[in-house]
């Protein structure tokens, strides 16, 4: 059957079966037998735990974990509700009375899903003991936890205001009410967050939320006024520290002068006070310490969280902490079970329910291709395009690669995805909507961000629409360390300018009169802030790998945000290419273990060492000054078949009852022959020192091919062959039978990378797991070790005072093209190191030969040879030593003041 004639056999259906209102009364029910069917009654509150068995990717495995707590509990406040909320006080009462009145103006009643939170949360604290017989909710703190889990986008901070409301107006109608609290303080991670609470204080005018959904009744307005509410972000609770050259030392704050700095005159001396913390699955205790890494920064945050507010209980007494969080989820290496939820969670709202109510958009993933693979191939890209790079020694991924090898295979997906971006914007503009709708991409690293970069908003390549201008910045890359530090400010000024230009961009996305407006596309390597709002995201790239479903709800979460609530019953969707998210995965049976990554520790360019900086090219082929002619064997250039096995031309992607197929009409659209063409050729001569000459026979031959050296498969466009990855296929093939003419010199020339010629060390960013040695004389941070030879060798060189600086080849990009038994390879140099007179060394480390080694070396002195030669970078030679004693001996041989020449078809 053909992937049309499935699809016409799936009847489409409206994902959205209940009303955002009301309790959900239907679900659809998974299984493996068939697609989704809608069944009766809410589907219960549970979880399916992940499986990180040392794969490198997302597997979901197990039977589903019912949450017992969270169904007990929807069950007694189903019954509260309907029995008038019996034991609550009349101003409880008399706000549930107004806030869910079915009478209510659409838009300022709270959803079903806000609703419940807020129930549950007055239920604890108010219904009759009868009522609470047998519930025990874990206590982790000296203090009371209870946890509202909410979907992205269903709302948390109306519930918050919610709450707010309801206790405050509590405590002043009975001061001596010891359930409630009219002193708040509400913790959130970053400053955007911050910014979208600051509506929480009732005090803050000209708007803010209380105000804006008329939640306050007018003869209680007066008394709402009593209430004091202080929105921080987690950063004020750390121990506060002697200034830099202060010669005094006064040691650890106390707790009550830790909460007078904290609290300050707005909370003042407040006691008895309620925590709302937001985006609370950061806030809770490690059991086991991480040392270094994302897993270190990650858990300091966790325990300056907790510890202050363990700290303001000792001191003033928390009455309870209400956290809100879409994933209260314990992540590896925390000493907790990964993938499970937190034992306090007393309410649950989850994804699927809020896409079943129409409350966020619907993520639609690849669910099948017409690549012929048993999973469609843009359901997890990463593992597609580490198939596709370079093998090393032992048949892995290299760590540095030609920066071609990622468009090979993201080429494809990117276009494809970007003409579904180009439709929504013209029926947007059809529409008459100002604001454009905008593509998410995530990428592996800071280089292949640089690439799409470059691709994307500098060439426009991929479209016209997405290329930036002199007016207006379409397509962003995201300094993903540049946006955290902004982001962990506790206010903009303490930012420095270029940082809170980034934030502001960044946090302003999809709103009208922002600096965010005009964007379109928004290129990270991190995910964007937590708290980030954006309303105009319908397509997600996930060009990364993915190792939680935690992790990947993260991402897709940053899409869930509905672009209009007019009309909540007809579902607005969010492409997601490249995330293995499992909206609702089938339960199977597995008795797989759960494996806790090991801890990784972060390696990266140290900007207060820029003196230490190298820079190198980027040689991605070394070839033969040809001469002024093309001599290439025609009827010899293997034939290219354009095949969807390579890649898929159809995708069909689904959620929930909805199916749709996608493909590359708007690609196919845009297709030009004559561009193709002119690509090819340039391809064909690049690095030539005639190419004015030899281009017009170059751009005849790239026509002769495209006719009759290109075939395609039954059904498929023309235009797929303006893929990266066939252009470059073409290229190669045809590169491959040219030989010199009589009047070419012979003279070996380096071919740079088209999207990065020169590399840096600057741009290293990324985590290891392997052992590391700190560095001095380094621009990056550690030298990752993989061997205890190369611990050894990187000693010596921090050692040797004809150092000026050097540098572990990891992440660098820069390798060394090599043919080994009939395939192309790619040798990485162990080490980089620069000597004075712009002179440098690339010295490899070797316990012992290998067979490869002598075409590796072979290469080395080629890729010498071409860079001394080309004269811009400096002398280079490249040397292997076997102990780390020969280190020195062989630094000495490249004296001072003598220029190293090399033989490239001499020894070694």
């Amino acid at each position: 059957m053909t992937l049309a004639e499935a699809t016409a056999q799936v009847v489409d259906a409206n994902p959205i079966i209940n009303g955002p209102y009301s309790e959900p009364a239907r679900h659809w029910n998974f299984s493996e037998e068939g697609p989704p069917v809608v069944a009766e009654g809410r589907r219960i509150a549970g979880y399916l735990p992940p499986d990180t068995s040392g794969s490198g990717q997302l597997s979901i495995t197990g039977d589903l974990v019912p949450l017992d707590l969270v169904n007990d509990l929807r069950d007694r406040v189903r019954a509260w509700r309907a029995d008038g909320y019996v034991g609550a006080t009349n101003v409880t009462r008399e706000l549930f009375s107004r806030w869910f009145d079915e009478d209510r103006e659409p838009g300022m009643r709270p959803f079903f899903a806000q609703q419940e939170a807020i129930e549950t949360i007055a239920f604890l604290a108010e219904a009759q003991a009868a009522r609470r017989v047998g519930l025990e909710i874990p206590r982790v703190e000296a203090f009371e936890r209870w946890c509202a889990k909410m979907a992205t986008g269903s709302g948390k901070t109306l519930v918050m205001a919610m709450t707010i409301a309801w206790s405050a107006l509590n405590k002043v109608a009975n001061p001596m009410d010891q359930r409630f609290a009219d002193a708040f303080l509400v913790i959130c991670p970053n400053l955007t967050v911050k910014e979208r609470l600051a509506g929480l204080d009732p005090h803050r005018r000209p708007h803010n939320e209380y105000q804006s959904f008329d939640l306050i009744p007018p003869n209680y307005q007066p008394l709402f006024g009593q209430a004091r509410v202080m929105v921080a972000n987690w950063h004020v609770l750390a121990e506060a520290k002697d200034p830099p050259r202060s010669v005094l030392r006064r040691g650890r704050e106390s707790d009550a002068a830790f909460c007078r700095r904290v609290l300050g005159t707005t909370l003042g001396s407040k006691r008895r006070i309620l925590i709302l913390n937001d985006e609370a699955h950061h806030a809770y205790r490690h059991k086991t310490a991480a040392k270094r890494g994302e897993d270190a920064a990650e858990a300091e945050r966790a325990t300056v969280w907790i510890d202050g507010l363990a700290r303001i209980h000792r001191d003033r007494e928390v009455l309870r902490c209400l956290d809100f969080s879409a994933t209260p989820i314990y992540v590896s290496g925390t000493g907790h079970e990964p993938g499970s939820l937190f034992e306090w969670v007393v309410s649950d709202f989850a994804l699927v329910d809020a896409i079943e109510s129409g409350l966020v958009k619907v993520p639609r993933i690849p669910t099948d291709d017409n690549a012929g693979a048993g999973t469609p191939k843009y359901r997890n890209l990463w593992e597609h395009v580490k198939a596709s790079l370079p093998r090393g020694d032992a048949d892995e991924p290299q760590r540095g690669h030609d920066l071609m090898d990622y468009l090979t295979q993201l080429d494809g997906p990117l276009r494809q995805l970007a003409g579904e971006w180009q439709e929504t914007l013209d029926r947007w503009k059809a529409a008459g909507r100002r604001v454009p709708p905008a593509m998410i991409i995530i990428c592996n690293d800071t280089t292949m961000a640089e690439v799409l970069d470059r691709y994307i908003a500098e060439r426009g390549e991929v479209s016209s629409e997405l290329k930036n201008t002199g007016i207006a910045q379409r397509t962003i890359r995201i300094d993903s360390k540049l946006l955290a530090a902004a982001e962990e400010r506790d206010s903009a000024e303490s930012s420095s300018d270029r940082a809170e230009r980034l934030r502001r961009v960044v946090a302003t996305v999809g709103k009208e009169d922002e600096p965010g407006e005009t964007v379109r596309c928004l290129i990270s390597v991190q995910m964007l802030s937590e708290g980030w709002d954006a309303r105009n995201v319908t397509q997600i790239l996930g060009l990364r790998a993915f190792t939680s479903q935690l992790l990947c709800e993260q991402v897709v979460g940053r899409g869930l945000r509905r672009s209009s609530y007019e009309d909540l019953s007809q579902p607005e969707y969010v492409d997601v290419y490249g995330v293995p998210f499992q909206l609702l995965p089938f339960a199977k049976a597995s008795n797989a273990t759960i494996i806790t990554p090991p801890r990784a520790t972060p390696i990266s360019a140290r900007r207060e060492r820029r003196n230490l900086e190298i820079r190198f090219p980027r040689v991605v082929s070394i070839i033969s000054d040809i001469g002024t002619s093309l001599h290439v064997d025609r009827e010899a250039i293997h034939p290219v078949l354009i095949t969807p096995e390579f890649d898929p031309t159809v995708t069909r992607v689904s959620g929930l009852g909805e199916v749709d197929e996608q493909d590359r009409r708007v690609h196919y659209a845009n297709y030009r022959r004559q561009k193709v063409l002119f690509e090819l050729a340039a391809g064909v001569v690049k690095g030539q020192p005639n190419v004015d000459a030899l281009f017009p026979e170059a751009l005849r031959l790239a026509e002769w091919v495209l006719a009759n050296k290109v075939t395609y498969a039954v059904g498929v466009d023309e235009g797929e062959v303006d893929l990266a990855g066939y252009k470059q296929q073409i290229i190669s093939r045809i590169v491959d039978k040219i030989s010199p003419g009589p009047d070419g010199t012979g003279r070996v020339i380096p071919v740079l990378d088209d999207y990065l010629p020169e590399g840096t060390t600057a741009s290293v960013a990324f985590s290891t797991t392997k052992p590391v040695e700190a560095t001095t004389k380094s621009h990056v941070n550690f030298v990752v070790c993989d061997s205890e030879l190369e611990r050894a060798v990187a000693r010596e060189l921090e050692a040797d005072e004809r150092v000026v600086s050097y540098v572990k080849n990891d992440h660098l990009f820069l390798e060394i093209p090599y043919r080994f038994g009939g395939r192309t390879l790619r040798y990485i140099p162990d080490f980089v190191v620069k000597l004075g007179n712009d002179r440098h060394l690339l010295l490899e480390s070797k316990g012992r030969e290998d067979v490869k080694a002598k075409a590796k070396h072979s290469a080395a002195q080629r890729w010498v040879a071409a860079v001394n030669a080309d004269g811009h970078w400096g002398q280079w030679a490249h040397r292997v030593v076997y102990a780390k004693q020969e280190v020195r001996p062989v630094l000495g041989t490249l004296d001072v003041g003598v220029p190293v020449t090399m033989d490239p078809s001499g020894p070694l």
